[in-house]
This record gives structure tokens, C-alpha cells and sequence, in this order.
């Protein structure tokens, strides 16, 4: 019995649970995107090993190392779980050397049989089983390599382009004002209409509010304003309240993506 291919499958189930709950969680983000894929795909490209290790033991676990990588790369500790299984079945494959079917120590790569091969195997029981030239399945580890890159690099270059998206996609725009001074505070807040050019399931609108010392004396949010949808059109209202002692000289308008922790927009606006 052979017990690397099952280690394998196990590091690959716990890997793909890991990369579902990490999509489906709330946590999940943009930025691990790619990071998630990679991830996938190293797992499922360990499964290559399991073939691997009756052509080629030592294919084999290369195949397993360079997935285990993959994988820690991708997420993290996230899956070291999985991480830990391939190293594991990298070891085990090894010591099962023997268990595979191309394994020879003599390094036997082509036979050619003199008689009856059937005949010879019987007699012979050390005998390779598979006498046939392995260096061809090294491209599956190299090919390995090369999609694990490319997908990380493809990641990231999708994750730059969503980004610049992203910061685009806001305006603010018909900014007003109508900060005033009664006898014991100053009322009021700034106004305006908020657009995107996209979709935010979640984002924060808010104001911070300085003095001429440039302190931060306040700060207030836009709770009317969560998700927005492309070219619809948001009353922005950021309320103001605070004794005399705080006047306002000016107030810091931000648009936060709070799960991404991305700022999307920022604008000044000074009072006399």
C-alpha cells in the first residue's frame, strides 16, 4: 500500500476547504485574490504527484515541494495545513521508493529481453517493473512552476488594474457649506452629491474636522451612505456640532472602502 498518494489528497481537500471559506468569508478581499488561486492550484497540481511516483519517484517529490511552496506563497498560514501534508508526502515518497513501479537501483533505463519477458520477470523478482525513460515527466514539474507564476502574476496585475478602478471611481461634486456660530456652538456641515463610476457593496463617508492649528477637533460619518451603484447619484450630508471653543477652519471629506482599508477618495474644503 502506498501512502503518499493519500497524503496528497488529504493536503489537497484541506486546501480546497481553506480556498472556499476564505472566498466565502467576509474577510476576503481583492487583494487575496490571487494569493487564493494560487493556492488552488497548487494543491490540485499536487495531485500530479500521485503519477508522478510511478514514473519517477524522485519527479514525484519535486512535484510535492514545489506545491507545498505554492501553496504557502498563496495564503499563507492560512493553509499549513496543507503545506505541512506535502512536505510529508514528499518525505514519505522516499521511503517508499521501492513501492514505485520504475524503480530500480541499478538506474535500468531501457531492457531489452533475450527469451520469454514473462518468463525472466517470474524467475527474476528484483527485476524493474518499468524499464522505460522518465526524464520526459520532468516538464511536468517545470510546467508547474510556469502556471503557478503566471497565475500570481496575472493576479496581480488584474488586483493593480481593479485598484486604479477603484480609486477612479469616485466624485464628489456641488460641494456647500453652511457652518454657522450660535451662542454656545457651531452648527451646520457640508453638502454635496456623491457618484461613482462602479459598484461599492460597502463603503464610509467621512469628515474630519480641523482647527487653525491643524488638530483634528471632530470627526463625523455619512451613515445614509453604505452601498452605492454605478451613476446613481448620493446626497452627501456631513453634520457638524461642537462648542464655540472648536471652530472649524477646515474639514478632510473621505471615502472609505472599510474592508479593503482603501481610501477612494479625499477632498479639502477650507472655511473663512
Amino acid at each position: 500500500m502506498k501512502f503518499n498518494p493519500i497524503i496528497a489528497l488529504m493536503a489537497c481537500l484541506f486546501g480546497l476547504v481553506g480556498v472556499f471559506f476564505t472566498f466565502s468569508s467576509s474577510v476576503f478581499t481583492s487583494d487575496m485574490l490571487s494569493g487564493t488561486l494560487v493556492t488552488a492550484l497548487s494543491v490540485i497540481l499536487a495531485l500530479a504527484g500521485i503519477f508522478l511516483f510511478d514514473k519517477d519517484y524522485k519527479i514525484a517529490i519535486v512535484q510535492y515541494v514545489i506545491c507545498a511552496f505554492g501553496s504557502l506563497v498563496g495564503m499563507g498560514l492560512y493553509v499549513i495545513i496543507p503545506f505541512i501534508l506535502l512536505l510529508i508526502a514528499a518525505v514519505v515518497c522516499f521511503f517508499e521508493k521501492e513501492k514505485s513501479e520504475n524503480y530500480t537501483e541499478n538506474n535500468v533505463l531501457d531492457a531489452h529481453f533475450f527469451g520469454d519477458e514473462s518468463e525472466i520477470r517470474e524467475r527474476y523478482n528484483n527485476f524493474p517493473k518499468n524499464t522505460t525513460n522518465s526524464t520526459v515527466y520532468w516538464i511536468v514539474p517545470l510546467v508547474s512552476i510556469i502556471l503557478l507564476l503566471s497565475v500570481g502574476v496575472m493576479g496581480s496585475i488584474t488586483l493593480e488594474n481593479d485598484m486604479e478602478s477603484k480609486l477612479d471611481a469616485i466624485e464628489i461634486t456641488q460641494l456647500s457649506t453652511d457652518i454657522k456660530r450660535n451662542y454656545t456652538n457651531y452648527t451646520g456641515g457640508v453638502q454635496g452629491v456623491l457618484t461613482s463610476q462602479r459598484d461599492f457593496q460597502n463603503i464610509q463617508v467621512k469628515g474630519k474636522w480641523y482647527n487653525a492649528n491643524g488638530t483634528l477637533i471632530n470627526e463625523s460619518i455619512d451613515n445614509n451612505i453604505s452601498s452605492i451603484k454605478k451613476d446613481q447619484k448620493y446626497q452627501l450630508n456631513l453634520q457638524y456640532n461642537q462648542p464655540t471653543t472648536n471652530k472649524p477652519k477646515k474639514v478632510e471629506i473621505e471615502v472609505y472602502d472599510p474592508n479593503e482599508s482603501l481610501l477612494l477618495y479625499s477632498k479639502n474644503i477650507t472655511f473663512n
